[in-house]
């Protein structure tokens, strides 16, 4: 018995020691998110897209740029602005993000967020939280210098900045189109990578330093297919930030969701539908002002994209009844 209780004290003695070890370990620094969006002049939008032009760094075809309806600087009664998802690019949203700004007659920015469409090795290395979210807020600042208001279409992580932003920003947003939102990943293990280890815990998982997939040429064009996983981290810790229900319940503008969902075999599995669906349902938007809608032969996480979505057609219908049904939008 003596013999038991030495051995089952030792054993004890020993896991709590590997749970202190873990706990005490290295972890990334909560990020410092602020919010609100401030104002930008015409001056700051012409520095932008003539910097993005000169820049032998970003990929030809994803640089922020703008469309103007009809004359260049005239305002628009809406704008779209347009917020890609992590790794991604403006062509993401295409054809999807201009089609509905000639439709409807609409000036558009198409945004670049920080670090990304880069042709760099150590892609993505440099973004943090606070950077992305700084990079969203300039984009939509730039939307209301081209519209009265301001529609944002976003995808993935492009939506997680698009629902934080129209939280704390009720002024400056007024309506949100959320493709395939990243509210919480699909695979629940990168909980762990904002915790204690996590950027050890993940370069095991991933086998060393970059985040690597395979992808058409096609595709490697407009999307970051090979980065540093420590951008992963920085997804993480942005999702724990900012993804809650707090969040969701100052969101009262106009909403679509749609999102990519046929059975438990044939679903998004980038990001979450439950999730997705959990944060419709706790938002603050007014139950006639808010449609969802799965797009079951989408057959990808990315919707609105001519790269990847096999139902272009079905994102159209459902973001053009949300335009002319909710918003009110006719048709130019």
């Amino acid at each position: 018995m003596q013999t038991l209780k030495r051995s089952l004290f030792f054993l004890l003695s020993f896991l709590a020691t590997l749970l202190i070890v873990y706990l005490v370990g290295p972890r990334a620094d909560r990020p410092s998110l602020l919010p609100d969006i401030h104002s930008r002049s015409m001056a700051d939008l012409s520095a932008r897209l003539a910097e993005e032009k000169k820049s032998t760094l970003i990929k030809p075809g994803n640089e922020a740029s703008v469309f103007w309806i009809d004359t260049p600087g005239i305002k628009t009664e809406y704008a779209l602005v347009y917020l890609h998802g992590f790794s991604a690019s403006r062509g993401e949203g295409d054809p999807i993000h201009l089609e509905f700004a000639r439709r409807y007659g609409l000036n558009a920015y198409l945004a670049r967020l920080d670090q990304h469409g880069l042709d760099e090795e150590e892609a993505l290395l440099s973004l943090t939280p606070e950077s992305l979210l700084e990079s969203a807020k300039e984009a939509i600042a730039f939307g209301k210098l081209m519209g009265e208001k301001v529609i944002v279409m976003s995808c993935s992580t492009g939506s997680t900045l698009a629902i934080y932003l129209a939280a704390a920003n009720p002024d400056w947003i007024d309506a949100l189109i959320c493709y395939s939102p990243n509210i919480d990943t699909y695979n629940q293990a990168t909980h762990l990578v904002d915790g204690p280890w996590g950027q050890q815990i993940l370069r095991l998982a991933e086998g060393g330093r970059y985040h690597t997939w395979e992808a058409s040429e096609e595709v490697q064009k407009y999307w970051t297919t090979s980065y540093r996983n420590e951008a992963i981290v920085d997804l993480r810790q942005l999702l724990d930030e900012t993804m809650q229900p707090d969040v969701f319940r100052k969101v009262k503008q106009p909403f679509l969701l749609l999102y990519y969902y046929k059975s438990e075999m044939e679903q998004d599995q980038t990001v979450s539908v439950p999730a997705m669906l959990e944060m419709f349902d706790e938002l603050g938007t007014d139950a006639d002002h808010k449609m969802k809608m799965a797009v079951p032969n989408a057959g990808h996480h990315v919707l609105a994209s001519k790269y990847h979505s096999q139902d272009l057609e079905s994102v159209r219908k459902y973001t053009f009844r949300f335009a002319e049904e909710i918003l009110q939008l006719k048709v130019n």
